[in-house]
């Protein structure tokens, strides 16, 4: 399906001719996940979205659908592999669960943030939003195609490591490692004494995208309980979850 076609300048998909600052942005990409492709246009493939394909091609057969239906197979096998080797106490019901936690459309796309793939990733008008942004699950797809690729290109062992470089924030947050699910003790705790659910906002979101860190709080019965922050929105509700758990469990 695939085959090298010589050096970096001449291995492109043969139907056109790559702009010098998309072969750029592109090489910035390979250092960012920490992979040089041997056969480009595999990467290049992994960007294409189904849209731009038919809208460029008249049809789908250069898009990265088959990409991200092997990335999405390589993602959970590398996911399943580690949480096996470094957490041998869980048992089945857990780590298909902290499986779930990384290996999501929120999760993802929050990758494809942080390497700014949705700057280099090629899809057609009809796919964008009125405001003319990529939706989350194409850039989420797009992660699953580009790990596809990797392995494609290099091989499980190079994909393996890709995987993990890139979920490594996600790995280290402390409620994940513990698994504990705070926002669920919370919800259980406030149900029972206050017969409410707490609520969960925003409050901020600063930094580069390979470096954002987001801010929530939760609020019960309008007054402000917790407060937290992490590389991800949901890290920080389980930070701002955790601290409110202190203030209301005796």
């Amino acid at each position: 399906m695939f085959s090298s076609k010589g050096s970096w300048e001449n291995r492109w998909c043969e139907k056109e001719v790559m702009r010098e600052a998309d072969k750029i942005k592109l090489r910035e990409l390979t250092k960012l996940i920490h992979y040089n492709f041997k056969d480009v246009s595999i990467l290049l493939r992994a960007i294409t979205h189904s849209s731009y394909s038919y809208e460029t091609f008249g049809n789908m057969e250069e898009s990265n659908e088959v990409l991200e239906y092997l990335g999405d197979a390589v993602l959970n096998l590398s996911v399943a592999s580690y949480l096996v080797d470094h957490f041998p106490g869980r048992d089945e019901g857990d780590l298909s669960k902290m499986r779930a936690e990384l290996v999501n459309e929120q999760t993802l796309a929050q990758i494809a943030d942080r390497i700014a793939l949705g700057e280099r990733l090629r899809i057609g008008k009809s796919a964008r939003t009125q405001e003319a942004e990529i939706p989350r699950s194409i850039l989420a797809d797009a992660v699953e195609a580009l790990v596809g690729a990797i392995f494609r290109d290099g091989g499980y062992q190079a994909a393996f490591e890709v995987v993990i470089s890139l979920l490594e924030p996600f790995l280290q947050d402390q409620s994940f490692v513990r698994g504990t699910d705070y926002k669920t003790m919370l919800q259980e705790y406030t149900q029972r004494v206050y017969k409410v659910l707490p609520e969960y906002r925003l409050e901020s979101s600063v930094g580069p995208d390979h470096m954002r860190i987001f801010t929530s709080s939760v609020w019960i019965q309008g007054e402000r309980m917790g407060r937290g922050a992490g590389h991800s929105i949901k890290m920080s509700e389980q930070e701002a979850a955790r601290q409110a758990l202190k203030k209301v469990e005796p």
